[in-house]
């Protein structure tokens, strides 16, 4: 099946609200565990309650099903990331925290965020396979609660919630996936 993609594109009503912990990341990368008998790596930092991740995967089609498009993939450009990077650090909503998009949470506040660009030797340990232009960010959980299911494995990764434009794609999924494996 040939599947339409569509490309995020960031207009004047673009915007990200909220940054949502989540079990099942879209962006297919979950948190890396940090462990004392493990190397560092960028992750989760039991010892200082720090979440660490990857917010928005460049370059990488994610699958949606929804009743307006059917089966679909959406894409976020390098560029798209950058200009919403950019527009929800100005509209300081980077402590604007749910969990799985629908429960506001407190105690969860931003304390690293960045583009990946292994030129400028931005390229996080234990996230090699993702593509620059790729946002990552860290959050210190304060929230005795929301911590412990972070620990339990609740929660996994990040997942962005706002509002998107987006403009389709004259490739197919084949398409991207056939020079993907080039």
């Amino acid at each position: 099946m040939k599947l339409p993609v569509y490309n995020i594109v960031v207009g004047d009503g673009t915007e990200i609200d909220k940054m949502s912990l989540v079990e099942s990341p879209a962006v297919e990368v979950d948190f890396l565990k940090f462990a004392k008998e493990t190397p560092i790596k960028f992750s989760i930092d039991e010892d200082r309650h720090i979440v660490f991740g990857c917010a928005l995967r460049a370059d990488f089609p994610i699958y949606r099903n929804d009743e307006r498009l059917g089966e679909y993939y959406v894409n976020f450009t390098r560029d798209a990331i950058d200009k919403l990077y950019q527009k929800f650090l100005a509209t300081n909503k980077f402590n604007n925290v749910n969990l799985d998009h629908s429960t506001d949470t407190e105690g969860v506040y931003l304390i690293q965020s960045f583009i990946k660009d292994e030129s400028k030797g931005i390229n996080p340990v234990g996230f090699e396979d993702v593509a620059d232009g790729s946002w990552f960010c860290a959050y210190k959980v304060m929230n005795e609660g929301v911590w412990n299911e972070v620990k339990e494995g609740k929660f996994r990764g990040f997942s962005v919630e706002g509002m998107f434009e987006m403009q389709p794609q004259e490739e197919t999924i084949d398409n991207l996936i056939e020079e993907m494996l080039k």
